[in-house]
């Protein structure tokens, strides 16, 4: 095969719930081989491409490009913010404020920094397409100053893409702040404080000190458009999401976001990436895995093995799965309540699941996933017809919680000590889960959807189209 002529660059953040679609894709780019691709993004995502050009079935190999940094990652581990917040009005009052001091937590010098290399980056390869993330601000900037050919990948359902253009105002009233945990509809009595915190939010946005810092300092570089949080959706670029629009709430949609269906990577089959495992998962099993950010506490973990036990009483040969991030054999009393349900079998804790997620949840013996909220998780369970038990931690995963609960396909497995929970509270959720046969259909029903695409086939196709007709507009 020829070399190919035509470059991609891929802008993404390091963390997976970022990156994860943007390897997908690209996986998509290299095995069809109609283009050079490049991703560009922190050290930290490095050995995730090294291992994306190990397989076998690609032409060519992606080639990386490293940002200085620091990473999303590093600006909240260096001013140590813990992102979870309470749901409600105070709480999601405290989850704006940490996304403050998380997301727009950068030093003059990083930001400047970064920008200057996602510009030289473009200015080398002068790429026919740039696929972004959306929260990738620092490319964002490059991308609208060098007049980049843009396609944004976003990693979330179709309301974050498009909260912003609702007729009617209804960011305002009609759809739950993001943080506040509010369900949908949105009931009358909630309105109000919904429209205080949408107030709120654009207050602490645009009079905090964060945001009129990076103003300040995008402005002597000579970035002179509105920076890209403030405004997410842009008519004049391709918009790219995993979910349809039966999958959220009802909303007014542009013809440039384009539905393509969960963009997961390719997986090797189970029995291949972990045998032992898919040996062990051979009866009905709870898997349970609260995301890559979450650092389980010991007193979390009691609470939730409490409540799995209330429900291996009824169900005795109910399995569990747990990706545990925490060294539960240091603790006495996790010992005790863990040790004799991992002797016998019943329990598996990992820290890491070496196989994908979706390939467990695609072995057909999963009745519930328990899962915080996060973006790929949704998806995940989505695409298996998997029912959800929802955790939340912090702003969208509140969105989450209320979304599976509209949509019938989950529970929100916390709601009265989000973003703790109660084991009484969490039993009964899993118990309901696992007894009520219209959560099982309404979930198999969103599943023979998801069926009806691969999204990261679609968004290369998509995005194949879009570079075609920009180059013939050139």
């Amino acid at each position: 095969m020829s070399s190919p002529e035509q470059d991609i660059v891929f802008f993404t953040n390091s963390e997976h719930g970022q990156s994860n679609v943007a390897l997908a894709v690209a996986g998509e780019f290299l095995r069809r081989g109609e283009f050079r691709v490049h991703i560009a993004s922190f050290s930290a995502l490095a050995p995730r491409v090294q291992s994306l050009n190990e397989n076998t079935n690609y032409s060519s190999s992606a080639i990386f490009h490293t940002i200085p940094g620091p990473s999303l990652a590093d600006i909240v581990l260096r001013d140590n913010v813990d992102l979870c917040h309470k749901p409600g009005l105070l709480g999601a009052i405290d989850g704006f404020r940490k996304m403050n001091t998380s997301i727009l937590a950068y030093k003059p010098s990083e930001y400047i920094q970064n920008y200057r290399k996602c510009l030289e980056i473009l200015q080398e390869l002068r790429p026919d397409v740039v696929v972004v993330d959306p929260v990738f601000h620092i490319a964002l900037d490059a991308c609208r100053v060098f007049h980049a050919h843009t396609v944004i990948l976003w990693p979330v359902p179709v309301k974050d893409v498009v909260i912003t253009i609702q007729p009617n105002a209804g960011i305002f009233w009609k759809f739950p702040m993001t943080g506040s945990g509010y369900p949908f509809p949105i009931p009358w009595t909630l309105i109000p404080a919904n429209i205080f915190l949408m107030f709120r939010l654009i207050l602490d946005l645009g009079l905090g000190k964060p945001l009129r810092e990076l103003l300040r300092f995008r402005k002597e570089a000579d970035i002179q458009h509105p920076f890209p949080l403030t405004q997410p959706y842009q008519k004049d670029y391709l918009h790219l999401t995993p979910a349809f629009p039966k999958m959220d709430f009802p909303l007014y949609i542009p013809d440039n976001v384009i539905s393509c269906g969960p963009i997961l990577r390719e997986c090797p089959s189970f029995s291949t990436s972990d045998p032992s495992l898919s040996a062990w998962l051979n009866k009905p099993t709870i898997l349970i895995s609260l995301g890559s950010h979450f650092q389980a506490t010991e007193s979390g973990a009691v609470e939730m093995t409490t409540g799995l036990g209330q429900v291996f009483e009824k169900y005795p040969a109910m399995q569990i799965l747990w990706k545990l991030r925490y060294n539960w054999e240091s603790s006495a009393k996790l010992r005790s309540l863990l040790g004799p349900l991992v002797d016998a079998g019943t329990l598996r804790v990992v820290e890491w699941l070496e196989p994908n997620i979706i390939s467990v949840l695609n072995s057909g013996h999963i009745v519930a996933f328990v899962h915080h909220g996060g973006a790929n998780s949704f998806f995940e369970a989505c695409k298996a017809g998997v029912p959800q038990v929802v955790l939340p931690q912090w702003l969208d995963t509140y969105d989450c919680a209320a979304r599976v609960e509209w949509l019938g396909i989950g529970l929100y497995g916390s709601r009265s000590m989000a973003p703790s929970l109660n084991a009484v509270e969490f039993s009964e959720t899993l118990l309901t889960i696992i007894q009520k046969e219209e959560i099982r259909a309404k979930a198999r029903k969103i599943a023979d959807l998801c069926a009806t695409t691969e999204g990261r086939v679609l968004a290369h196709d998509r995005i194949v189209q879009y570079a075609q007709r920009n180059r013939h507009e050139d």
